[in-house]
């Protein structure tokens, strides 16, 4: 996708919209925008797109680059989201890395058994004589007109396609999602344990002398240190060898 022109919030939340509400009920449906602009050309009426948004439960947050804009206080406050304006870069990595973590589930989403189906996505060959093109399910109710596509993600259930994961299925209810989709939850229900920093004085292993800033460091600091300047050097004699 190419963007150009004006940057307009409606247009980027209708796209969003129209992938998220989509999504299962358990599901936390979210929009992160970055948003450096002081003015934002909307074809319509955002707040009743803000109105949509609300009642299809997604929540909307804003960081923005510049100064405060109305338009995204008013987005995030109704959409139950965060806005914060940057201070300065290290201000900035802070605000992103708030947003890793999911949010606490509330009480009003659903929880049971959830059965899964994992489609790989296929593509069928122009040359291949069966095959058909056909509608993605995600799109026939969307304002744009939906293409016809050999390609996609085919439920395995009742073969029925969409164009991108993850989704519950629209004609047999299966959610369909891929393998790092479930990776990342299980990622966020069983987070690693806090790290604990050691001072260089307690720790018993080897230590080596670093030439350059006469400082000690542990063995595996300087064989990471090591690998790491041979994978820069390896990428760079490559690059040449190419030109």
């Amino acid at each position: 996708m190419t963007c150009s022109g004006e940057p307009s919030l409606y247009n980027s939340l209708s796209m969003a919209m129209q992938t998220l509400k989509h999504m299962p009920g358990h599901t936390s449906r979210e929009v992160l925008i970055i948003f450096s602009s002081l003015t934002t050309c909307d074809p319509s009426n955002i707040y009743d797109l803000i109105k949509t948004l609300k009642a299809n439960k997604i929540r909307v947050s804003v960081i923005g680059l510049s100064a405060e804009v109305r338009v995204c206080t008013v987005l995030a406050r109704e959409t139950g989201g965060t806005y914060h304006v940057i201070l300065d870069e290290s201000h900035y990595k802070e605000l992103l890395t708030h947003h890793v973590s999911p949010p606490p589930a509330s009480s009003s989403s659903e929880c049971s058994l959830i059965r899964m189906g994992f489609p790989q996505h296929t593509i069928a060959s122009l040359s291949d004589q069966d095959a058909k093109p056909s509608f993605s399910m995600a799109h026939l109710d969307s304002s744009t007109e939906p293409g016809l596509t050999l390609g996609g993600y085919f439920c395995p259930q009742c073969r029925a396609k969409y164009c991108e994961l993850p989704v519950e299925c629209k004609i047999c209810g299966l959610t369909l999602v891929s393998a790092p989709h479930l990776a990342r939850s299980y990622h966020h229900l069983f987070p690693l344990d806090a790290f604990q920093e050691i001072p260089l004085e307690e720790h018993k292993g080897e230590r080596s002398m670093f030439v350059v800033c006469v400082k000690m460091f542990s063995v595996w600091t300087v064989m990471f240190l090591f690998m790491t300047l041979s994978t820069v050097v390896l990428a760079v004699f490559i690059r040449f060898q190419l030109l």
